[in-house]
């Protein structure tokens, strides 16, 4: 009886490892980021998901047949309380127009699974405020 009970407890602190190995995410940034930008009283629903190859984050915004690339991120890191980022990205519209993306945000909650990302959001010119939550 003895040794079933310290097989249940060595079983049950592997599977507690095995939790949190896959609740690491290695970036803040890597993950599903849903939300909005706003322009001109207009709100548009974001999705984007981001990857981290361990030498740069890679991703998408609003997967699909009119997705835009992410092309560059950079960081702020002067502030551990808020960081900076800066995103650029491009796609193309219905219409096979290219679209060009800035985001230029902050990241909160960094220690938080459902961080939040926000900021001002520009896209072919048209300039308003985003806000993203992890998912």
């Amino acid at each position: 009886m003895r040794r079933l009970v310290q097989l249940m407890v060595v079983a049950a602190s592997l599977c507690m490892l095995s939790s949190a190995a896959h609740a690491q995410f290695g970036h803040p940034l890597k993950g599903q980021w849903s939300g909005e930008w706003t322009s001109r009283s207009q709100a548009n629903r974001l999705l984007i998901d981001l990857d981290w190859d361990g030498k740069e984050i890679t991703g998408q915004i609003n997967p699909g047949p009119n997705a835009a690339t992410v092309k560059s991120v950079t960081f702020d890191y002067t502030n551990p309380a808020a960081w900076g980022v800066k995103v650029t990205a491009e796609g193309k519209d219905a219409s096979g127009k290219v679209v060009a993306i800035s985001i230029d945000g902050k990241l909160e909650n960094i220690g938080a699974y459902r961080r939040l990302f926000h900021g001002t959001w520009v896209q072919n010119g048209q300039k308003g405020e985003f806000a993203l939550t992890r998912n």
